[in-house]
């Protein structure tokens, strides 16, 4: 019965974050990892990533990118939920800007942890995003030298 592999998956789950975890630790400059709350020990239902606002790239190339690669992502439902149409005219009461929500919606996506997935699986899609940080670093510090020296042209 599927209840007897609970523990397995569970297990499973876990340990696929955890890589994914360790994996992208390097890569903190340009996202928000997930962590777990204190004192929590969750069965994880995905790995959450979040790019962060000053990454030289866009959620939608990276996914694009990751996409021809064979990873498969998931985006996080709603985000900032009076944002999308079969949320408007609803009455509702805001608290605060909601720019986490916002940032939530435009950001982030949901990397697998699911159980059939394998660590060179994990591996793969690690080094898939790292090549393409690295790609989007490069190209982005060749535009900031470019920028920087049609400026001293001009002095």
């Amino acid at each position: 019965s599927q209840l007897k592999k609970l523990p397995r998956f569970i297990e499973v789950r876990k340990r696929n974050w955890r890589l994914l975890r360790e994996g992208f630790q390097s890569l903190q400059e340009f996202f928000l990892l997930p962590e777990a709350t204190p004192e929590s020990d969750p069965s994880w239902f995905g790995f959450l990533l979040t790019i962060r606002d000053h990454a030289p790239f866009t959620r939608r190339d990276l996914l694009k990118y990751l996409e021809e690669r064979k990873v498969g992502t998931r985006l996080l439902f709603g985000g900032n939920l009076l944002r999308q149409p079969a949320y408007q005219g609803i009455p509702h009461r805001v608290v605060g800007d909601l720019s986490n929500s916002d940032r939530v919606m435009r950001q982030s996506f949901w990397l697998g942890v699911y159980p059939g997935i394998t660590p060179p699986m994990i591996e793969y899609v690690v080094s898939t995003i790292e090549e393409f940080v690295r790609d989007r670093r490069r190209a982005a510090s060749t535009v900031s030298a470019a920028t920087a020296t049609r400026r001293t042209d001009l002095i």
